[in-house]
C-alpha cells in the first residue's frame, strides 16, 4: 500500500474538511479493531484492483470480478435523468466507479453525499484512490462511520431542503446490506423522515415536478399581452447578418468586437451572456431563456429589463417577472396555452427548440429567414479548461480539471475537452444545418474563437465577419417597438375570463380521478369474487377507457403529464408482465389504476392551487 498516496489523500481531505485528517489518525486503531472487518485486494478480469470484505468467515466482493465498471454504469443508467441541483446519496466506497459514473452523468450543480459506514473500507481506499481527482470541483459531502457520522442527519436535512426531495436519487453499493444492515437501515430511516416531513408539508408535491406547473401558470399570464416569435417574420430585414451570442469561455476573446456589429445586424444573446455584454456596453436586440430553474441573477441588470425576450412558458418564472420588455413566445404544444389563441380565432407557430437556450435562439433566426447566421461564444467545450465566459456565473471563472472529459474535434485545436450534453448540442447544430441547407440559401459562420467544431459552419474571426458582413445600418429596435401585442383589448378581456375559469377546469380532472378510483375498486371487487363475470369485466374496462379518455381530453392534462413522475411509472411498471388468468390481470390493473388515480387526484389539486394563485388572479 502506498503511504505517499495516503498522505496526499489526507491532505486533500483536510483542505475540504478541516480537522478530519487528525481525527482519522486519532481513531483509526480503535475503529479498525472494533469493526472486525478485513479488507483485502484482488485483481478483476480487467486487471484492476478490487476490494473484498472478509467478516465472520464470509468473503463479500465490493466490485464485480469480471468488470468493476459494469454494475456502476447499469446502476446510474437505472437512476434515470439527474436533474440540475439534485441531491444524490451514495452509500459505500467499496467501488468508486459508482461515484465516477455518477459524476459523468450529472452537471456541476448536483450535490453528492458519499457515505461510507465501514471505516476499514474507507481507510483502505486512502491508500488506493486519488481523492483529489475523484472529487474534482464538485460539491461533495463525505461522511465516514466512526469519524463524523454523528452529523449525517443534519447533512441529509440540508441537502433535502426546499423542494429538492422529488429530485433526490440514492443507491447502496452491493453487499453493504450484508455487511452492515443496521447502519443502512439507519441511513434509509433518515431519508424517509426528511422525505416524510416534506410530504406532510407539501402533500402531493412529493414526486411531482411542480416547478414546471408553477412556471407555466405564472408565465402564461404574459401571453395575454405578449407577442409571438413569428411576428418578427418579414418585419426584421434578413439581408443583414444574425449573431447568436452564447456564453462560452472564448467570448472573452472577442466580445468587444460586437460593439461594431450593433445597428448593423440582428444580435440575439443567451441569458448567461447578458451580464458580460452589458458590462461591455452592448445591448443585444433580443435575448433568450428557457431553463426552468435558472437563477434570475444571471440577467439582473437594469439595462437588461427592457431587452425583448424570446422564451418558453416553462422557463424560470422569476426571469419573466423581472423582465419588463416585450416577451415573445412559441407554440410548445400545451393545449391550454393554444386555447388562448383558439378562443380568439388565432394561432401560434412553433419550431424545433433543440433543448438548449442557444439552439432555441438559433432555430428562431433560421425560421425568420436570415441568410447569414454567425455563432459567437458557442464553444460547446471547455476552452482553456473553463465552462463559461468570465462575468457569467462568477466574475472570474475558474479553470477545471478536464482530464477525464470526452474529446471532440476543435475549431482551432485538433481536439478539445467537453461533456456529453454539450457534445449532444454540437451534433444537433450539425444535423440541423445539414437539413436546413437543403431548402434554404444560407451561410453559417462560426466566429467562436475556440471551442468545438460544428459541422456545416465556416470558420472566421469575428473581426473579419463584421468587416465583411456588417455594412448596412439598421434600427432593429424601431422594428420591434412597432409591433402590437398578439391580442387586442377585447381579446385580452376574453382571455382574462378564460384564466378565471382555470381552477374549475382543473377540478374536473380531480372529479374524474375520484370517479376513476371507484371504477377500479369495482374492478378489484369483481376479480376477487372467485367467479369471474366476463361480461361485467368487459363492461368495467369500457368505463375505464371512457374515464381515461375524458381525463386525457382535459386541456391541462398534458401539463400534468410533463410534471408527473411516479404516476406514469405506475402505469408502465406492469406492462411487460404476463398473467395466468383474467382475474390476476384484472387485480393488477385495479391496483395500478387505484394508485394512478390517487396520485392524479393529488397532482391535480396542486395544479389547481397554483392556478388559483396565478392566472385566476389576473386583473
Amino acid at each position: 500500500m502506498s503511504e505517499r498516496r495516503k498522505k496526499q489523500n489526507l491532505e486533500a481531505l483536510e483542505k475540504r474538511f478541516p480537522g478530519i485528517a487528525k481525527l482519522i489518525e486519532e481513531k483509526k486503531e480503535e475503529l479498525l479493531e472494533a469493526e472486525g472487518l478485513q479488507v483485502v485486494e484482488e485483481t478483476a478480469f480487467t486487471g484492476e484492483h478490487i476490494l473484498v470484505a472478509e467478516k465472520e468467515g464470509r468473503r463479500l466482493y465490493l466490485a464485480g470480478r469480471r468488470n468493476p465498471l459494469a454494475h456502476p454504469e447499469n446502476q446510474v443508467a437505472v437512476l434515470g435523468k439527474i436533474i440540475s441541483n439534485a441531491p444524490i446519496f451514495i452509500v459505500g466506497m467499496g467501488n468508486l466507479h459508482y461515484f465516477e459514473e455518477l459524476d459523468n452523468n450529472a452537471d456541476e450543480s448536483v450535490q453528492v453525499l458519499l457515505y461510507e459506514p465501514l471505516f476499514p473500507i474507507f481507510y483502505r481506499q486512502l491508500y488506493l484512490a486519488d481523492f483529489e481527482k475523484l472529487m474534482g470541483k464538485r460539491t461533495v459531502a463525505l461522511v465516514v462511520g466512526g469519524i463524523n457520522d454523528d452529523g449525517l442527519d443534519s447533512i441529509i436535512g440540508a441537502m433535502l431542503r426546499g423542494d429538492r426531495v422529488p429530485l433526490m436519487k440514492y443507491f447502496v453499493l452491493p453487499n453493504y446490506i450484508e455487511l452492515c444492515l443496521g447502519r443502512i437501515e439507519g441511513f434509509l430511516k433518515i431519508l424517509r423522515e426528511h422525505s416524510k416531513s416534506y410530504f406532510t408539508s407539501l402533500g402531493t408535491k412529493m414526486f411531482f415536478r411542480n416547478d414546471i406547473a408553477d412556471n407555466f401558470y405564472n408565465n402564461v399570464r404574459y401571453v395575454r399581452t405578449g407577442y409571438k416569435a413569428f411576428q418578427l417574420l418579414n418585419v426584421i430585414p434578413t439581408d443583414i447578418p444574425a449573431f447568436i451570442v452564447s456564453a462560452g469561455p472564448s467570448l472573452n476573446k472577442n466580445i468587444k468586437e460586437l460593439k461594431r456589429a450593433k445597428n448593423k445586424s440582428f444580435i440575439i444573446a443567451v441569458d448567461t451572456a447578458i451580464k458580460p455584454l452589458v458590462k461591455e456596453g452592448i445591448l443585444p436586440d433580443m435575448f433568450a431563456t428557457l431553463d426552468g430553474i435558472k437563477p434570475v441573477e444571471l440577467v439582473e441588470q437594469e439595462e437588461a429589463k427592457g431587452i425583448p425576450l424570446l422564451t418558453k412558458l416553462t422557463a424560470t418564472k422569476g426571469m419573466l417577472d423581472y423582465h419588463t420588455g416585450k416577451k415573445f413566445f412559441i407554440n410548445e404544444g400545451f393545449r391550454y396555452a393554444n386555447k388562448l389563441f383558439e378562443i380568439n380565432q388565432k394561432s401560434i407557430e412553433g419550431f424545433p427548440v433543440g433543448g438548449s437556450v442557444a439552439t432555441l435562439a438559433f432555430s428562431m433566426v433560421c425560421h425568420l429567414g436570415f441568410r447569414k447566421i454567425i455563432f459567437v461564444g458557442q464553444d460547446l467545450a471547455y476552452t482553456d479548461n473553463k465552462s463559461h465566459a468570465d462575468g457569467t456565473f462568477q466574475e472570474k471563472m475558474p479553470e477545471e480539471n478536464t482530464e477525464d472529459f470526452i474529446m471532440v474535434p476543435g475549431n482551432y485545436k485538433e481536439e478539445v475537452p467537453t461533456l456529453s450534453n454539450l457534445d449532444g448540442y454540437r451534433k444537433w447544430f450539425g444535423e440541423f444545418i445539414k437539413q436546413w441547407e437543403k431548402g434554404h440559401y444560407v451561410e453559417f459562420i462560426n466566429a467562436t474563437e475556440g471551442g468545438a467544431r460544428i459541422e456545416g459552419t465556416v470558420l472566421m474571426s469575428l473581426a473579419d465577419v463584421i468587416d465583411k458582413e456588417c455594412t448596412k445600418e439598421v434600427d432593429i429596435k424601431s422594428y420591434i417597438d412597432g409591433l402590437e401585442p398578439i391580442f387586442n383589448k377585447d381579446e385580452q378581456l376574453r382571455i382574462r375570463g378564460y384564466f378565471h375559469e382555470t381552477p374549475k377546469q382543473i377540478y374536473e380532472i380531480v372529479r374524474l380521478a375520484q370517479e376513476g378510483k371507484k371504477i377500479y375498486q369495482q374492478l378489484d371487487k369483481l376479480c376477487c369474487n372467485g367467479n369471474m363475470d366476463r361480461r361485467a369485466y368487459q363492461k368495467i374496462l369500457k368505463r375505464v377507457k371512457k374515464n381515461r379518455k375524458e381525463i386525457e381530453g382535459n386541456v391541462h392534462f398534458d401539463l400534468l403529464l410533463n410534471s408527473m413522475v411516479t404516476a406514469e411509472q405506475i402505469i408502465r411498471s406492469g406492462q411487460f408482465f404476463k398473467y395466468g388468468t383474467m382475474e390476476e390481470e384484472g387485480r393488477e390493473l385495479a391496483r395500478q389504476g387505484k394508485e394512478y388515480m390517487k396520485l392524479l387526484e393529488g397532482y391535480a389539486k396542486v395544479l389547481r392551487q397554483i392556478a388559483e394563485e396565478t392566472v385566476a388572479k389576473v386583473e
